[in-house]
Order: structure tokens, then C-alpha cells, then sequence
């Protein structure tokens, strides 16, 4: 009932606002709202939130008139993630922690029941190597939790390294953070449980710690790339894609899940401003393939298995324009592999200083940080393009649609779309 509701509320805004002007922040606003939402469950494994953006993204595309390049727009392929669908409790003495904002569960972690000691280390406590030693042969540290407290990078030590990668063989390490809590995903699962914390929410004298985490691994989950095309008027065989990764970090526990209103929910919405544009506004002379990517926070995967399992030729790419954080801008944009096609680089910043657009482009080398990355390995052209400046939500909970402020959005379709056109 409720994706049937965003559904219909996305199709009177697609349907009656799209004709005042080429790019419509209203629906830009939908699109966010409604990915960001716990119906998608931050668009992850856990509660087929994943498989829900996708095929709210089809439906999207669908209503276009995009095309897809077999039976339906879904590339599927699977990989393996770890998980935490159930319950999360952290109870530090008498305190119990909030998840999220308190503390987060590192993703290779394990589940874990139990109470636990609590051993403590800093700088001026760490055991030598010969003491630490003689601590692992007698088991010292099993059935504890290993807290580190103020071991600063520059201060890490061969003994400091082995402890913290849990060749000492205890329960658990707890990481103090003094600034913000961020998560990832992981393809793999350990043995032991890493739990991150914020130092001030942490007691300091605390001597116990009770656990409980639910965890799943998964080795077969099933995700999927997003992917429709309108046919080039002149150059049907010459292919302009625009691409952005739908997934997030998912849920963790059974309240708590990661929005991705900046990361990524802002290019999907991007990608699909443009597919409009050229859908029915001005049809494109070059094939235009609009890409949402599954699986990019898992480490790049759906674009890989798309590049290793193309529907097209990737010979027949002329370009491809990747985009990521598009909600924010202040400071202007990246563009990674401007350096590597300084000559498209030039075409884009030219355009930018014409239409007086955005503050700055700053220009980046290769790296592989998104979609365009086995694409470009692969010979494609290809750019990443991401904004910069404004709010530091990143991978927290508090990355959200409310505040996140399009800054920029509008100057930053502009320029994609002059960009298309050039090429």
C-alpha cells in the first residue's frame, strides 16, 4: 500500500509539473523523499530494500517510455553481505547505548550474545611484544572486549596493529570515535564483533559490557542494475550513457537504517530529470542508456557484472557521465578522470564559464571510487561527477531528504545536459 502511495504521488508530479521547465525540483524533491523513506529501508539487503528501489526505479523509467534492452529493465547477479535484520542491544555498566547515534556495528562483525569484561588500552598501557605474547598463550583475552582509547595513527605500534586486528583472539574490540559515526558494507563476516563508538557516550569506567547482535550472512543475495534507453535519432549505434548507484547502506536493527538522501538518492534523481528531458523534451541524436547501478556500496559490483555481462557493445560507448552526492554544491564539483580526457574536461568547464553555472569544476585523475571506474578499465570515456561543499552527512543516519539542500542542483543539470548536447 505504501509503494503504491509514493508511486502515484511521483506520477501526478512527473505527469503535471515536468512541462513548466526543463528540470522540475519538485520532482527532484519526490524522488528523494520517497527513496529516503523506511519503506526502502535504506535501499540494502535487509527487508528487500534494495529490490524495492529498483523496481520503483523501473516503474520510473517505464513511464518515460525508456526502453529496455530485454524482457524488463532488471540486469540481475549475486554476491555475498553481511547483515544485522534483529535486535541490537549495547549496554555499557547501567548505560545502554543508541544505535546509530551512539554507536554502530562494524559490518564484518559476527552475532554475539553474552556479557563480557572490559579490557582497556591507550598509549601508556599497551604490553610489549614479549608481554603480549605470554597474554596470548595463556587466553588472557578471550570472552573480553578490547576498548582502544586515544591510540591516535601516529602513535600505532607493531603491538597496537596486532591487537586491533584481533590476532589475540578476543570477543570483541570497541573503537572510541571523537567526531562522527559512519558505515559501510561488507562482503565477508569474521568471527569476533567490532563495535564503533563516540568517546562522550562511552563510559570511562566502564568494566563490563553487555551484547546482543543479530546477524546474517547472506551468500547468495540477489541484486540488480537498472537499465532503459531512447534510441538516437542520427547515431543509433553511438551510446551516451548517464549513470548513478540507487543502493545504500540498508537497515541496521530492527529501527534503525542509513537514508542516502546525498549518497545516492540525489543522482538517481539526477539521472532521472535527464531522462526526461530527453524522453520528451528534445530527442537525443546519439542512443541515451540510463543506468542505476545495484550494489556500488558493496564494492562497485553491479557495474562490474555489467561490464563483464554488457547488453551492448561497450565499443559503441562515445561517453559516460556517472554521478554521486549531487545535493549539495556550494563549493562547486569533481570530476574524476578530468585529468585522464582533459579534452571533454575543457569542453565542460568551458560551458560552465559561459552559462556562469556553478562556482568552480576541480579537475581529478583516475580513482576508483564509483560506477565509471570499470567502465573507463574497460576504454570508455567516462567521467564521476560529484558536488562539493555543504553538509558533511556521509554513510551516518543523519544523511536525510529534509535537510539536504540542492544547492546546486538545477546549475549542475544544466551543465550535464549542455554537455550531452555538445558531445
Amino acid at each position: 500500500m505504501i509503494l503504491k502511495k509514493v508511486v502515484f504521488t511521483s506520477f501526478l508530479i512527473f505527469a503535471f509539473s515536468f512541462n513548466a521547465q526543463n528540470q522540475n525540483i519538485e520532482y527532484t524533491r519526490q524522488i528523494v523523499d520517497t527513496l529516503t523513506s523506511s519503506f526502502f529501508s535504506g535501499r540494502g539487503a535487509v527487508d528487500d530494500g534494495e529490490q524495492k528501489a529498483a523496481q520503483f526505479i523501473a516503474k520510473e523509467f517505464k513511464k518515460m517510455g525508456l526502453q529496455p534492452f530485454t524482457d524488463d529493465y532488471l540486469q540481475t547477479f549475486q554476491y555475498s553481505i553481511n547483515s544485522f535484520p534483529g535486535v541490537i542491544k549495547v549496554e555499557v555498566g547501567e548505560k545502554q547505548l543508541v544505535l546509530g547515534k551512539d554507536f554502530l556495528v562494524d559490518p564484518k562483525s559476527a552475532k554475539t550474545y553474552g556479557h563480557f569484561d572490559i579490557i582497556w588500552y591507550n598509549p601508556k598501557n599497551l604490553p610489549n611484544k614479549k608481554q603480549l605474547k605470554k597474554l596470548v598463550n595463556q587466553r588472557f583475552f578471550e570472552n573480553k572486549f578490547i576498548v582502544f582509547d586515544d591510540l591516535n595513527s601516529d602513535e600505532k605500534t607493531e603491538e597496537w596493529n596486532s591487537i586491533s586486528s584481533n590476532a589475540v583472539g578476543a570477543a570483541g574490540l570497541i573503537f572510541l570515535e571523537n567526531e562522527k559515526l559512519t558505515h559501510r558494507i561488507s562482503t565477508t563476516v569474521s568471527d569476533y564483533v567490532i563495535l564503533k563508538v563516540m568517546r562522550n557516550e562511552f563510559p570511562k569506567d566502564a568494566k563490563t559490557i553487555r551484547i546482543e547482535i543479530e546477524q546474517e550472512f547472506l551468500p547468495n543475495y540477489t541484486s540488480q542494475n537498472v537499465i532503459g534507453k531512447i534510441k538516437g535519432v542520427e547515431h543509433p549505434d553511438s551510446i551516451i550513457i548517464i549513470s548513478a548507484h540507487y543502493d545504500h547502506l540498508g537497515k541496521m536493527g530492527k529501527d534503525v537504517f542509513f537514508p542516502g538522501a546525498n549518497d545516492n538518492a540525489s543522482g538517481i534523481a539526477m539521472m532521472l530529470n535527464l531522462a526526461y528531458h530527453y524522453t520528451h523534451k528534445e530527442p537525443p541524436k546519439k542512443t541515451m542508456v540510463f543506468m542505476a547501478f545495484g550494489a556500488e556500496e558493496s564494492g562497485l559490483l553491479g557495474s562490474k557484472y555489467f561490464t563483464e555481462h554488457p547488453l551492448f557493445p561497450l565499443e559503441h560507448i562515445n561517453f559516460m557521465i556517472n554521478v554521486d552526492i549531487m545535493g549539495t554544491g556550494d563549493e562547486g564539483i569533481q570530476v574524476v578522470n578530468g585529468s585522464v580526457f582533459k579534452n571533454h574536461f575543457d569542453k565542460l568547464v568551458k560551458i560552465n564559464e559561459e552559462e556562469q553555472l556553478l562556482k568552480q569544476i576541480k579537475i581529478r585523475g583516475k580513482a576508483a571510487n564509483s560506477d565509471h571506474y570499470w567502465f573507463s578499465e574497460k576504454g570508455v570515456p567516462a567521467f564521476f561527477i560529484y558536488t562539493l561543499g555543504g553538509i558533511t552527512a556521509y554513510h551516518d543516519i543523519y544523511d536525510v531528504s529534509k535537510t539536504l539542500p540542492l544547492t546546486e542542483f538545477e546549475d549542475c543539470y544544466r551543465l550535464i545536459k549542455n554537455f550531452v548536447d555538445d558531445l
